[in-house]
């Protein structure tokens, strides 16, 4: 829970300047502070999503995610009415959605105790092939803290994409299976040991590379670890 602000303090007033600076920084502190002060700072923090670069890109969703995070102890409202925003935005076929489903997927797994029910809607996004790797991704996140929700969804319907033939699709779809630790697909994780093949996956807000064969080998271990766990 966020501390509660002083009533007495000078408000301050966010600005387009303002908040793409403070992003730049990833200075979460100083833009929460801005977020509860001036209710545009979520607003100003979207509009940098559109941007050509992918690290950049997934920069800014990860900060939004994490300002989000702690805004919603205080007000909710707020980071739900961009949820939604996000959400609508991505159902406009005239609109490309540019990080807002990283974004999404950000928010919703920093804070599954409030925005959990939104990880179904996520799903639901699947179809479209220019999102379906992030919306992958996304889950994969939410599975990290809270499995039960992805599991409470047809999950089984992506075990296939472990044969798909873009190698950053396996890849997502293995460290998915990884954080729900799938038991139900040990052997089609084993069959991607050899699969070599780079890839470049989000890890807080920092692109990381790897492979098909390392995110496959890191499911099965946490597959094993849970079951030695039960």
């Amino acid at each position: 829970m966020e501390p509660v602000l002083d009533d007495r303090r000078t408000r301050k007033r966010a600005s387009k300047k303002i908040v793409k600076d403070l992003v730049d920084q990833s200075d979460i502190d100083a833009l929460v502070d801005l977020a509860f002060d001036d209710r545009r700072t979520m607003r100003f923090m979207q509009r940098l999503l559109y941007t050509p670069s992918d690290d950049i890109r997934w920069h800014v969703a990860w900060v939004i995610g994490s300002v989000a995070a702690r805004v919603s102890t205080r007000e909710p409202g707020q980071v739900s009415e961009l949820l939604h925003r996000l959400f609508e935005s991505t159902l406009d076929s005239a609109a490309a959605p540019w990080g807002m489903i990283e974004t999404m997927g950000y928010v919703i797994a920093k804070r599954p105790d409030i925005f959990g029910a939104f990880a179904r809607h996520l799903l639901n996004l699947l179809g479209e092939p220019s999102t379906e790797m992030q919306i992958i991704w996304g889950l994969g996140e939410i599975a990290k803290t809270r499995p039960d929700l992805i599991r409470a969804t047809p999950f089984y319907n992506l075990f296939h994409f472990l044969q798909h033939p873009l190698p950053l699709m396996r890849g997502l779809v293995a460290r998915l299976m990884g954080n729900l630790q799938a038991t139900e697909v040990t052997t089609q994780l084993m069959s991607l040991f050899d699969d070599n093949e780079s890839i470049r996956i989000c890890e807080e807000g920092q692109m990381v590379d790897t492979t098909v064969a390392d995110e496959a080998k890191k499911a099965l271990a946490a597959i094993r670890q849970g079951e030695k766990n039960e």
